[in-house]
């Protein structure tokens, strides 16, 4: 049963429920409404509660001004976009993103589709060098490693050993690229996610409750760039 944070009684005729910005249920209920009725009825909107405190709940992870392509994510760090004479090609420095001279007479939709090819180049270097860092590793061999554009997916193993990331994840702190591919790997082993899968999984990463967490509240991230 969901228990509201405040019941706010009133000279009001109806029942009326919110989630409040902190994901809180709040009730406003007429005076003498019982709490029976008044639970009843949260229990009826159960399904739609819990669906806008998700909504809340993956919200407050949300980086706006990534969301909106004013800086932009790379390796887990904020970019900030500068222009700076002396670069000749978008690269990083820190917590910035140098753009050369020569962009700043365009639109802005074609910067951001420079942006947008700096951050896929990193991608196939970074995936497959951690490819080839977890095969000799954990001496499993793939077929071939790619990146990927799925709407949904971090990453994707064939049962022919193909190996797929999405490109988006360059934006991802290091950690949690691994333990992507690490995921991936083991379906090398195991092609399923039964409780075996996760036990190889976790004999690698011991902590891949707490990674796989993390990389559900960067959910959003896989919205981005997206015509």
């Amino acid at each position: 049963m969901l228990h509201p944070k405040n019941i706010l009684r009133s000279n009001r005729r109806t029942l009326a429920i919110f989630v409040n910005s902190n994901g809180d249920l709040v009730v406003k209920a007429p005076l003498k409404l019982s709490d029976q009725k008044i639970f009843a009825f949260i229990k009826s909107k159960e399904s739609w509660i819990t669906e806008q405190q998700a909504k809340i709940t993956k919200s407050s992870y949300i980086n706006k001004n990534v969301l909106t392509y004013r800086t932009f994510f790379f390796l887990g760090t904020e970019l900030t976009p500068l222009v700076d004479q002396r670069v000749k090609q978008i690269t990083h420095y820190n917590s910035t993103l140098l753009l050369p001279s020569k962009l700043v007479s365009l639109p802005q939709e074609k910067i951001n589709k420079k942006i947008l090819k700096f951050l896929k180049d990193n991608a196939k270097s970074i995936v497959q060098d951690r490819a080839d860092y977890f095969s000799q590793a954990l001496r499993l061999k793939y077929t071939s490693v790619a990146t990927m554009n799925n709407k949904t997916r971090w990453g994707i193993c064939s049962k022919d050993g193909k190996i797929a990331l999405n490109w988006r994840v360059v934006m991802l702190p290091p950690r949690l690229i691994d333990y992507i591919m690490v995921h991936e790997f083991c379906h090398l082993l195991e092609f399923n996610h039964s409780k075996h899968f996760w036990q190889i999984v976790e004999s690698i990463l011991p902590n891949w409750k707490e990674l796989r967490k993390h990389l559900k509240q960067l959910g959003w991230l896989l919205e981005l760039f997206r015509e």
